[in-house]
C-alpha cells in the first residue's frame, strides 16, 4: 500500500493560513523548529479593484516560541487536524517538558493554546513568549502601567490602543529587565531575530512553574481588530467554545460537499485539507467574492486557478458559493468583447477566456439550468468575435509561424520566447481556440441559427491556422515531436504542452505532439520523489501542480492510467505537514529553493480535480474509476464518491470487491446519454475495462466477476 508521509517536503517555514471559511481575517502562520511566527495585513482585497493583482506587505508579525530551563525549546512534529481544518498543532520536547501549541481562527480572533507537561522528577520553569517584532520601540502595555503584563498593542504604526494579543492562563507575567536592563544606543525596534532576543517592552512572557507530574493549560488570543476599552470583554470569552465553534464551522463545510470512501485515510485527510485550502482563499473581492491564488505575495485572483477552483467547487456540490463568484469573472470583460480582462492580472494572457466559456458549459451541463447559459452567452459571443477581430490582425504578419494567431501576449508559468516573456505562445492560442469552440457549443445548444454559422467558421479558420503553424514548427525532442511555447523558441517550461488535445480538445491522442510531449515527459530526468521536473520557471524544480492537473488529467484521457496514477501520491508526499504547498521548489527533499507563495492555490486545485477525474469524467463516453489505485480495490472494501455533480447532474458511484465479484452502484438526477467504460486496476500492470449500458438510466446495479 502506498503511503504518504510527507517525506519531500520542502524545507521549513512551513505555512498554514488561519482564518474562517471565505474570510478576509487571515493570519498566516510560518513554522519552524525554534519559533511559530503569526504574521497578518489590515489590507483586505474588499477594497481592491476586482481581478487586479494587489500584494500588500503584512502589517504585523507576532513570533511565538517555548523556553524550557532558560534555553529556547525547539518542535519536533506539526501537522495539520485530522478534519482538514485549517487547524494548527505543534509539539515538542525539552528536558522531560513535553509542550504543544494549537491554533485556530475562531469568531473573535485566532486561539492559540499550549498544554505544558512535566514528566520528570526535577521542577522546571517554562515560558512561552509572544514577541511583536515589527512594531516599534514598545508593545507591552505592562511596562508603561506595571499592569497590563499579558498585552500587546499597537502603541505605534496604526492605532496606538489596539490589541495585538492578550494571554491567559499562566501564572505571571514577567517583565525581565525592567528598571534593570542596560539599553544600548539603539531602541529595540524591528530588527529582533525570531522574537527570541526581544526585550519585555515588545513581548508578552507566559511563565510557568512545572513540578513533577503537572499538566498546565494556558492561552493567546490575537483578536481581529479590537480596541483597549473592549479588554474585558475579551477577558470574560470562553476559549474553549469558540474553538469548538471554529472547528464545527469547518468540519460542516467539508462535510456539505462531496464525500470518498477510500481505505486510505492520510489520502482523505490530503483531499479535505486541499478542498478547505479552495475556503482558505476565498474572500470578499471588492462587491464580489472570489477565491485568491495565495495568501500572500499571490492574495489576488484572475480567471486562472482560482476560477478553475470555483468550476471544482461547482463539482463538488459548493453550487451557490460558484455562483457568487463566477460573477465576478464573468463581468471581468471589456467593452469590446475582451474576455481577457485587460483591467486585470490575466491581461494578454490569452487563452484564460476558457476557463471562464467553460464555466458556463460545465454549469449549465451540471444543473440544466438554460436561464444560465441564456444570461452569460452574449459574453461568450462577445468573447470569440473579439478573439476573431484579434486574429485578424496577424493574418499577414511577416512572422509566418504567428499568421492567424492571437496578438504577443504574456506566456508565464515558466515559459519564455527565449529572453522575452511575450510572444505567440501556442498553448494560450490553442485554450483560446478551444474557447471559441466553446462558444460554438453553447450556441448549438440555444438554437442561435445565425450565431453558429458564424462560429462554425471562425473556430476552423483558427483552428486551421493555429494547427498549421504549431506542426510546421514542432521541435524533435527525446526521438519525438513536441509543441513549443514559441514558435522557434527552446523548449521552457513545459507547461501547456497537452493543451491542444486536453483540454482544448484540438487535435486526437495519436497527434505527434502529443505522443512526443508523453514521450518527453516519461524520458525526462525526474525527481527522487517521482515528479517530473522543469514544469515551471525553476529550471530543475518542481511545479508539483503540474503532475497532477495538466499530465495526470491529460493521461487519463489519453487512456495512459498507470502513467496518470503514478503520481498521485508523490505529489501528496511533497506537501508540507500541514498539507500545504509552495508554488514551486527545488527538487530535492528538504530543499530551500522555494518560488512563490508558502501556501499556494494551485496544488490543492489540481488534487481535488484528479481526484474527481480519477473517479468519473467524460470524452465521446464516461469513463469510471480510470484513476484510482488497485490498492483501494481492498477485499470487502467500498470505494466510492458521492454527492458529485456530473453532466447528469448530482451523482453517486461506487464499488464493492467480495471474493472475486464486483458490485458497482450508480445513481444519477437524469438519465445518462453515453456509454459507460469501468476502468478496473486489477494490479499495477493489468486494468480490466468493462462496459455498463447505462443509457437512458438514472441508477444502475451491477454484479460481476473478473
Amino acid at each position: 500500500m502506498k503511503s504518504i508521509s510527507f517525506d519531500y517536503a520542502f524545507a521549513p517555514p512551513h505555512a498554514l493560513t488561519l482564518c474562517r471559511p471565505s474570510a478576509s481575517e487571515k493570519v498566516i502562520a510560518d513554522m519552524t523548529e525554534q519559533c511559530i511566527k503569526f504574521a497578518w495585513t489590515d489590507h483586505s482585497q474588499k477594497y481592491d479593484y476586482p481581478l487586479a493583482w494587489t500584494p500588500h506587505p503584512m502589517d504585523i508579525t507576532l513570533c511565538m516560541n517555548v523556553s524550557v530551563g532558560g534555553a529556547v525549546a525547539e518542535f519536533q512534529k506539526w501537522y495539520r487536524h485530522e478534519s482538514g481544518a485549517p487547524y494548527l498543532f505543534a509539539e515538542g520536547k525539552s528536558d522531560g517538558v513535553e509542550f504543544s501549541v494549537q491554533a485556530i481562527a475562531a469568531k473573535t480572533g485566532v486561539i492559540v493554546k499550549t498544554e505544558i507537561g512535566n514528566h520528570e522528577e526535577t521542577m522546571h520553569d517554562v515560558h512561552i513568549q509572544f514577541a511583536h517584532t515589527n512594531g516599534w520601540v514598545i508593545s507591552n502595555k505592562g511596562w508603561i502601567d506595571g499592569i497590563h503584563k499579558n498585552l500587546l498593542m499597537t502603541m505605534n504604526n496604526g492605532r496606538a490602543d489596539r490589541i495585538l494579543t492578550l494571554a491567559f492562563g499562566a501564572e505571571d507575567y514577567p517583565l525581565y529587565g525592567r528598571g534593570e536592563e542596560e539599553f544600548d544606543h539603539q531602541p529595540p525596534m524591528n530588527d529582533l531575530k525570531l522574537g527570541i532576543a526581544a526585550h519585555s517592552m515588545k513581548k508578552i512572557t507566559s511563565y510557568y512553574r512545572m513540578n513533577c507530574g503537572e499538566q498546565k493549560t494556558g492561552y493567546f488570543l490575537i483578536p481581529y481588530k479590537k480596541y483597549f476599552d473592549e479588554l474585558e470583554a475579551l477577558k470574560a470569552l470562553d476559549l474553549e467554545k469558540e474553538i469548538t465553534e471554529a472547528l464545527d464551522e469547518w468540519v460542516h463545510l467539508l462535510d456539505r460537499g462531496a464525500r470518498f470512501e477510500i481505505a486510505d485515510e492520510k489520502l482523505l485527510h490530503c483531499y479535505r485539507s486541499a478542498i478547505a485550502d479552495l475556503f482558505v482563499m476565498r474572500e470578499q473581492i471588492g462587491e464580489y467574492t472570489g477565491i485568491v491564488s495565495g495568501t500572500r505575495f499571490y492574495r489576488s485572483s484572475s480567471a486562472c486557478e482560482p476560477l478553475a477552483s470555483d468550476i471544482l467547487l461547482d463539482t463538488l456540490g459548493y453550487t451557490e458559493e460558484a455562483l457568487a463568484d463566477y460573477r465576478m469573472h464573468f463581468e471581468g470583460q471589456d467593452p469590446d468583447g475582451c474576455w481577457v480582462f485587460s483591467k486585470g492580472w490575466e491581461h494578454e494572457v490569452w487563452g484564460l477566456d476558457y476557463n471562464k466559456t467553460n464555466a458556463v458549459l460545465e454549469h449549465y451541463y451540471m444543473t440544466r439550468d438554460r436561464d444560465f447559459l441564456e444570461t452569460w452567452y452574449p459574453r461568450m459571443l462577445a468573447s470569440a468575435l473579439f478573439n476573431c477581430k484579434a486574429r485578424a490582425t496577424t493574418k499577414n504578419s511577416p512572422k509566418k509561424s504567428e499568421r492567424g494567431l492571437m496578438p504577443r501576449g504574456m506566456g508565464d508559468c515558466g515559459m519564455m520566447n527565449g529572453g522575452d516573456y511575450y510572444g505567440v505562445f501556442y498553448p494560450h492560442n490553442a485554450m483560446s481556440v478551444g474557447s471559441d469552440f466553446k462558444v460554438l457549443e453553447a450556441a448549438r445548444i440555444l438554437g442561435k441559427t445565425e450565431d453558429i454559422a458564424v462560429l462554425e467558421a471562425l473556430c476552423e479558420d483558427a483552428k486551421n491556422d493555429l494547427l498549421t503553424s504549431v506542426r510546421e514548427n514542432l521541435r524533435s525532442v527525446e526521438g519525438g515531436l513536441m509543441m513549443p511555447a514559441v514558435a522557434g523558441a527552446p523548449i521552457s517550461s513545459i507547461y501547456g504542452c497537452m493543451y491542444p488535445f486536453f483540454p482544448a480538445k484540438l487535435v486526437s491522442a495519436d497527434e505527434p505532439m502529443i505522443q512526443g510531449a508523453v514521450k518527453y515527459i516519461e524520458s525526462k530526468q525526474q525527481s527522487e520523489g517521482g515528479l517530473p521536473l522543469g514544469t515551471g520557471w525553476m529550471k530543475d524544480g518542481l511545479w508539483i501542480a503540474m503532475a497532477l492537473g495538466m499530465i495526470a488529467r491529460s493521461y487519463l484521457r489519453l487512456g495512459l492510467y498507470k502513467e496518470a496514477r503514478k503520481y498521485l501520491y508523490p505529489a501528496l508526499n511533497h506537501a508540507s505537514p500541514f498539507v500545504t504547498y509552495c508554488e514551486e521548489r527545488g527538487g530535492e527533499k528538504g530543499t530551500t529553493k522555494k518560488s512563490g507563495d508558502l501556501q499556494h492555490l494551485w496544488t490543492p486545485l489540481s488534487i481535488g480535480q484528479y481526484m474527481t477525474d480519477a473517479f468519473w469524467f467524460e470524452d465521446d463516453v464516461i469513463h469510471v474509476f480510470a484513476g484510482i489505485l488497485p490498492e483501494w480495490l481492498i477485499e470487502g472494501k467500498k470505494i466510492g464518491l458521492y454527492g458529485f455533480r456530473t453532466h447528469y447532474g448530482k451523482t453517486d458511484i461506487s464499488i464493492t470487491c467480495d471474493d472475486g465479484t464486483y458490485s458497482f452502484e450508480l445513481k444519477t438526477e437524469r438519465p445518462m446519454e453515453k456509454k459507460m467504460i469501468l476502468h478496473l486496476p486489477l494490479d499495477e500492470n493489468d486494468i480490466k475495462d468493462i462496459e455498463i449500458d447505462v443509457i437512458d438510466k438514472t441508477e444502475i446495479s451491477e454484479r460481476f466477476s473478473i
